[in-house]
């Protein structure tokens, strides 16, 4: 039974392997770290040991197969390269839900393509950095604040409660109780995704400010610009 499991992982790690040749050239690049495909091929087989094999496998297959969108000298430049190693790693170690590794590699992906502008494609490299540290709850949550700004009927009651926010957010993508996003309020504010909470004579209120036009849906001007990526 040991040996079956060997024999499949191996098989495991030349598939991918196999699926790295036509790519791993301009991914290796100016590369710091690894100074040949070998050294690659053995940290892409680290890699695939785990779960992760597959995930791995599959985004260097859609990065092949979106070939003519893609910018070669982007995939050849040392950002490109490290990025694509962090994400290797972020799959190995963190095992990430789907909802969080499909919007990483969406926006990854997109990072890449020929009709990006330098200064887009910088943003979108830090918007994937963003994605690693948010749930799929999270990036759900950021969706449903999205389709508040995208209601007309809503972006005209310029409602700025909490909780009335995480109920509307609640309904737009099938939870239960506002209360199921609130528990991820924190974080979403700490990564300047929403608005924080007013603050008035050293108490917490149930209010965000309105600056930078939050409104009703809250998110913040990164905040939108996210959700609208994960909307596409």
């Amino acid at each position: 039974m040991v040996l079956k499991k060997q024999s499949l992982l191996k098989r495991e790690v030349n598939a991918l392997k196999d699926m790295a040749v036509d790519i791993v050239p301009r991914l290796i690049g100016s590369m710091g770290s690894w100074q040949s495909p070998e050294q690659f091929f053995v940290s892409m087989g680290t890699v695939a040991a785990g779960f992760a094999g597959s995930r791995a496998k599959k985004l260097l297959e859609e990065i092949r197969d979106d070939g003519e969108k893609i910018d070669d000298s982007v995939l050849n430049s040392e950002r490109v390269n490290h990025s694509f190693i962090d994400l290797m790693k972020f799959v190995a170690q963190k095992n990430p839900d789907v909802e969080t590794w499909n919007s990483a590699k969406k926006i990854f992906k997109r990072a890449l393509q020929k009709d990006v502008s330098e200064q887009e494609r910088s943003s979108l490299f830090d918007m994937v950095d963003i994605c690693k540290q948010l749930s799929g709850l999270e990036l759900r949550i950021l969706a449903g604040a999205f389709q508040i700004l995208n209601n007309s009927e809503e972006a005209t009651k310029n409602q700025r409660q909490s909780d009335w926010w995480a109920g509307k957010i609640a309904e737009n993508i099938g939870l239960a109780a506002g209360e199921q996003v609130l528990r991820f309020e924190d974080n979403l504010i700490r990564l300047q995704l929403i608005a924080p909470r007013e603050i008035l004579s050293g108490s917490t209120l149930d209010t965000w400010r309105a600056g930078n036009g939050t409104s009703e849906h809250r998110l913040t001007p990164l905040g939108r610009k996210l959700a609208k990526l994960l909307c596409e």
